[in-house]
């Protein structure tokens, strides 16, 4: 019976969680933070469940087609984007605590503190690898499109962009804060387009390092 109830209990949270987490992702927000955890997945599952499907996705999806960044089977690129692949957990927690350090000073404070804004950072980076396996499912499965490609990096760089947009504007959007559309927007594009060179770059610069 508790077996059950752990199971019954994880799939109504990580379902609840998701569906709050796009469509009201503000009030699904305050409500984790005032309190309100049972029926949330936890921050830091939530983000390792949606990045793990995602992976998981997108590597078959690779290894299915035999796709390929650049020409050649051990190219430069296609060792960063294997490492970026295989090891992607350490590289998202960069990008997030980037984000907390970013969104915390130019918009949170003194309204949340840096833990709080953290776990945001989180619940929004789970759902965004959400998205990406959604996409990865439309894109290269129904439609047969190379998922590595830099086109795909742009489109995933886009869908950040617009979700970072609706997350911070709908938890924002009652605070009463000057400029805030502005704050917003300069905020979701300078964290996707971190986010984008960091993924697009560091792996990269691993490997030369270590080699």
């Amino acid at each position: 019976m508790e077996t059950l109830h752990f199971f019954t209990h994880f799939e109504k949270g990580f379902v609840h969680t998701s569906v709050q987490f796009v469509k009201r992702p503000g009030g699904a927000s305050v409500a984790y933070l005032r309190g309100k955890r049972r029926q949330f997945q936890t921050p830091v599952s939530y983000l390792l469940i949606w990045t793990g499907l995602y992976i998981l996705l997108h590597n078959f999806i690779i290894h299915y087609h035999n796709y390929h960044v650049a020409a050649g089977a051990a190219s430069l690129e296609d060792q960063a984007n294997a490492l970026l692949r295989t090891h992607l957990t350490p590289f998202i927690f960069i990008i997030l605590l980037i984000s907390a350090l970013i969104i915390y000073p130019l918009l949170a404070r003194p309204m949340f503190n840096f833990g709080e804004v953290l776990v945001l950072s989180m619940y929004g980076g789970g759902t965004y690898f959400m998205l990406l396996f959604l996409s990865d499912l439309v894109l290269g499965l129904l439609f047969k499109i190379n998922t590595i490609t830099p086109s795909v990096f742009f489109w995933q760089t886009s869908v950040a962009a617009l979700y970072n947009l609706w997350f911070l504007y709908s938890i924002f959007k009652k605070a009463g804060l000057r400029w805030l559309l502005f704050r917003i927007i300069l905020i979701a594009f300078i964290i996707s387009g971190i986010g984008l060179l960091l993924l697009l770059y560091l792996p990269l610069l691993w490997l030369r390092i270590v080699h």
